[in-house]
């Protein structure tokens, strides 16, 4: 049986979880400063400095047409490797790192095919919560990464 580890994160008291093998790490936001980019999707929150790299920050509550809300203390950015490359997602805080057993995961039905969706790989179970698993390849889509190269390059 198949086993797969997960970094839960609480966004707008919903509990999601990535595989952690996409996570490239976890840090506190309130020890960066984020840069706002004029012109960019409303998706990208803006650009971090992280040991001397611009990496790029996703507001998932954007993304997921949440209500916007301030960081608190506890508030993280799992940072991602995803398409070559690393961005971060901002959550309201990181809960937990579960493993799961194949038995313990529901495949979304094929009825959900929403706009927002296309995001979830399955559901969770850990004894009464319910995680949604997010793909980290589709949440940051090849698209949004080929304009952030874009964007990077006339930079330079």
């Amino acid at each position: 049986m198949a086993n797969i580890q997960l970094v839960v994160f609480a966004l707008d008291n919903q509990e999601y979880g990535i595989d952690v093998l996409a996570v490239n790490g976890i840090l506190r936001s309130k020890k960066f400063k984020i840069q706002l980019l004029p012109g960019t999707p409303k998706e990208i929150e803006g650009i971090i400095n992280l040991r001397g790299q611009i990496k790029y920050l996703y507001n998932l509550r954007n993304k997921f047409h949440l209500m916007d809300v301030e960081m608190s203390d506890e508030s993280k950015f799992v940072m991602l490797n995803v398409h070559d490359s690393i961005a971060g997602l901002m959550v309201d805080e990181v809960t937990d790192i579960v493993k799961m057993d194949d038995g313990d995961l529901d495949q979304t039905p094929d009825s959900i095919s929403g706009f927002t969706n296309h995001y979830i790989k399955g559901i969770g179970k850990v004894d009464e919560r319910l995680i949604i698993i997010l793909d980290p390849e589709k949440i940051l889509s090849k698209e949004e990464f080929t304009g952030i190269k874009t964007m990077e390059n006339e930079a330079v």
